[in-house]
């Protein structure tokens, strides 16, 4: 499949890094700057566009380090200081404690202060109503309501000087910083105005109008205006995902949805998709079904994002070379995305996995964004039995709350019967598949840093001290695993759910972390890392020990991530991120890290770094 052109110049990295921040793909952007910054380290608007990439992702403390440290050298243009203060502005409005808190805005308040008197001094417009009107937002979260308003009025004057200047191609936010300013002012009828102006001049940004809805929800929060107009006038269309049966070619395929009623079938899907307008779908690309759903959503103008349970070319011959196979390979060339969960055709397991997968990252996507998440079904509504496809998915989005629209293809059971004089096909899974010996679980790693370096007599401090350590743990936590090994420095543990799976990891890394290993014999520094991973493994049995296996590439995978995993820190591959999204667990924060090098070459993996939500 072509991929796009690799950035070449400096130019042409920035380029990317703004235009996937304005799309609201902050995790893409990351990525961008990042390779960029390998390149050229000291190049300043890659280092503020990957802090902005973190701050939109939710790594609020990591982007405030980065942009700390450019000040600390010196730098104090108006961009580095608004994003640093926003850094500021955000982790105020997340910490619990007032003291924190109001600690935090008050730096905001006082970087944005400066950016916006230097701004203005200098005569930069497009920098001084951007850093004012955040000013004027965070002295509105102070409570000083009249100063908000005064700094407010100012930057309208601002923004009438910068119209018809150069700096005039930043309109959308010219626009919606008049609608922020005129909030603040009181008057919500102007201020609805000018937040739909921008809107109409900005198709596609949907990264910063979630960063512009935000900020408007938050002030309607803290003044006293109606601001019930605001979810409609700075709406963004959902995120979708989808799962659909196949249109048969074959009298075997037409037990799903019949070839002569495609037209009927992209018109039935057609009209659902019309009614979402969704700004992105996620899903496959299997025969039929899938395939108009993508078709569609392009001809909408939303993204396609396309999640296959095993690589491209595996999957391509399921569909054939006819009609939907052409189709095929000129969606896959054209998605915005291509995902694919396993790098091996496996199980039922493996397709279960790879609608997980999908359903997360829709699901990561709209929280990203700040929208909805909605379920597109299409099916002739006879469950066939078969234990993957529409009907396995649908429940998972039942359990997770998505609001589901089915899509009925009609008359499908009439076309069914005059096919083989209603001759029915077995309903049996792909026989190319794998025994149901493959199930999805959630796989743990961990290592002891510096075992190696560990003398003869302090291998009994290290069974006993660290090893009874998790043995404590085990007992008393409330986050149960179904399988453990020990070997040498190494600890591998199964789960059957991801939030067992993410709660235990962060409960070892607190005990480890907050011993005194010394008192015990240990070196002073003594830690692991851990690494999770979520995938189909092999569950069977040990014939060499008896003892229960679990197995296969996923596994290796988890390994791999532990060898690069920071000591101290749990990190988790996009997958098990992805998974966990499905499953909507809580209390966990998953924050992006990056697309890194796996050890033993085996290629670069999406990251997420684990935390304790506060």
């Amino acid at each position: 499949m072509p991929q796009p052109p690799t950035p070449e110049s400096e130019a042409e990295f920035v380029a990317n890094a703004e235009r996937l921040l304005r799309q609201g793909e902050p995790l893409l952007a990351y990525n961008v700057a990042d390779t960029g910054l390998q390149r050229w380290p000291a190049l300043l608007r890659l280092r503020q566009l990957l802090a902005l990439a973190l701050a939109r992702s939710g790594d609020l403390e990591r982007a405030n380090r980065i942009l700390a440290e450019l000040v600390r050298s010196g730098v104090d243009d108006a961009e580095t200081l608004g994003v640093l203060a926003r850094t500021h502005k955000d982790l105020g409005m997340r910490a619990a404690d007032p003291a924190r808190r109001a600690a935090y805005l008050e730096s905001a308040y006082r970087l944005y202060r400066q950016a916006y008197a230097s701004s203005r001094q200098l005569g930069a417009t497009a920098d001084a109503y951007y850093t004012g009107i955040n000013a004027a937002t965070v002295a509105v979260l102070r409570g000083e309501i009249e100063e908000a308003r005064r700094i407010a009025a100012e930057v309208l004057v601002v923004c009438d000087a910068a119209d018809g200047s150069r700096e005039a191609k930043a309109e959308y936010w010219s626009k919606a910083t008049r609608g922020e300013a005129l909030l603040i002012l009181g008057d919500s009828v102007a201020a609805a105005r000018h937040y739909a102006a921008a809107i109409a001049m900005a198709p596609g940004r949907y990264g910063d109008l979630s960063t512009t809805r935000r900020q408007a929800r938050l002030l309607a929060a803290h003044l006293p205006v109606d601001a019930g107009w605001l979810e409609q006038v700075l709406r963004i269309p959902p995120v979708l995902v989808f799962s659909g049966h196949r249109v048969g070619r074959t009298r075997h395929e037409a037990a799903r949805v019949p070839a002569s009623l495609e037209s009927t079938a992209r018109d039935a899907i057609r009209a659902s998709l019309a009614a979402a307008r969704p700004l992105a779908a996620y899903g496959s690309a299997a025969g039929s079904a899938d395939i108009l759903c993508l078709e569609l959503v392009r001809e909408l103008g939303g993204e396609t994002h396309v999640v296959l349970p095993f690589p491209p070319r595996d999957f391509r011959n399921t569909i054939g070379d006819g009609d939907w196979g052409v189709r095929f390979d000129s969606l896959l060339e054209k998605a915005d995305s291509v995902t694919v969960a396993s790098d091996y055709r496996g199980s039922i397991a493996t397709l279960e996995y790879a609608d997980l997968v999908m359903t997360g990252l829709g699901a990561l996507r709209a929280e990203m964004l700040d929208t909805n998440l909605c379920g597109l079904a299409i099916s002739d509504g006879e469950h066939d039995g078969t234990p993957n496809g529409t009907w396995s998915v649908v429940p998972t989005w039942e359990r997770r709350g998505i609001p589901i629209s089915h899509v009925r293809v009609p008359d499908s059971a009439s076309a069914r019967a005059s096919s083989a004089a209603g001759e029915k096909p077995p309903s049996v899974p792909n026989p190319e598949l794998l025994p149901d010996q493959f199930l999805i679980k959630a796989l743990l790693f961990a290592d002891a840093v510096g075992y190696s370096r560990l003398s003869n007599e302090q291998i009994p401090y290290y069974v006993d001290g660290f090893l009874g350590a998790v043995a404590a743990l085990n007992r008393r936590t409330q986050h149960r695993f179904e399988h453990v090994e020990t070997a040498g420095d190494g600890l591998y543990m199964v789960f059957d759910d991801v939030e067992d799976a993410a709660h235990y990891a962060l409960e070892l890394s607190a005990v480890v972390g907050g011993a005194d290993w010394a008192t015990v014999g240990l070196p002073a520094d003594f830690n692991l890392r851990i690494a999770l991973h979520c995938g189909p493994v092999y569950c069977g049995w040990d014939p060499v020990t008896g003892s229960p296996l679990y197995t296969g590439p996923h596994a290796s995978r988890a390994a791999r991530i532990e060898a690069i995993t920071p000591p101290g820190q749990v990190y988790a591959s996009g997958a098990f991120a992805a998974v966990a999204a499905a499953r909507g667990i809580e209390g966990i924060d998953m924050r992006y890290v990056g697309r890194i090098p796996l050890a033993k070459r085996s290629g670069t993996f999406p990251l997420h770094h684990l935390q304790p939500r506060a």
